[in-house]
């Protein structure tokens, strides 16, 4: 549950930027599953742990680029017959005919794009910034802000990690959390997200109720 007045949004929201994994399709098995398979000795907790902070600085530390490219080439493959949660698809809808929609993930273009386009969604989102277009959440957040004229004061940033929180605290943006992907609510706790939401329709209701 979550408690929020009026008095916590006070801005005029024009955006909504949605992290990919974990939000908007649930792939922590399937990623956990490819990682695993890669690295055996590697726990669920560990997995996760690469998501508290900045996942490719993360990456860097403990794999190589040949790792990284069987990794991408396996999630591909997986990504092929993923199917959208209806409801998820429904709220994306709604939302899309109030705010401009954004995705900002760590995943691949062309991950994305197959999914978006497999789940006839792709048309909801005014842009995509995925890993090739920098490692850094903050500088994809930064890239949206100059290309489309709007700035932290007007959007907030749907994620469901701590790491992705962290990473928009640094330009103050406005997080809800989700607590049914990667993260659980007390990892996601630790960034101080304005709103933590156990179901995707309670995204739409904060912001129905605090606008």
């Amino acid at each position: 549950m979550y408690n929020i007045t009026i008095y916590d949004i006070m801005f005029i929201m024009k955006s909504i930027i949605f992290d990919f994994d974990g939000v908007i399709h649930n792939t922590f098995e399937l990623a956990y599953a490819i990682h695993k398979n890669m690295k055996p000795e590697s726990s669920r907790e560990n997995y996760r742990s690469y998501f508290d902070g900045n996942l490719f600085k993360r990456l860097d530390a403990d794999s190589n680029k040949e790792d990284e490219k069987e990794f991408r080439r396996q999630e591909y493959e997986a990504f092929k017959t993923l199917k959208i949660n209806e409801e998820i698809r429904e709220e994306l809808e709604i939302l899309s005919q109030k705010f401009n929609l954004y995705i900002v993930s760590s995943n691949s273009i062309k991950n994305l794009e197959m999914y978006l386009n497999n789940n006839n969604i792709l048309h909801l989102f005014k842009e995509i910034l995925a890993a090739e277009a920098h490692t850094s959440k903050v500088e994809k957040f930064k890239i949206l802000f100059k290309k489309y004229h709007f700035d932290a004061s007007s959007c907030v940033f749907v994620t469901d990690t701590l790491g992705d929180i962290l990473e928009a605290n640094k330009l103050k943006i406005k997080v809800i959390a989700v607590d049914f992907g990667y993260h659980n609510r007390k990892r996601l706790e630790k960034g101080k997200p304005f709103a933590i939401v156990s179901q995707f329709k309670d995204i739409r209701k904060i912001i129905e109720k605090t606008l």
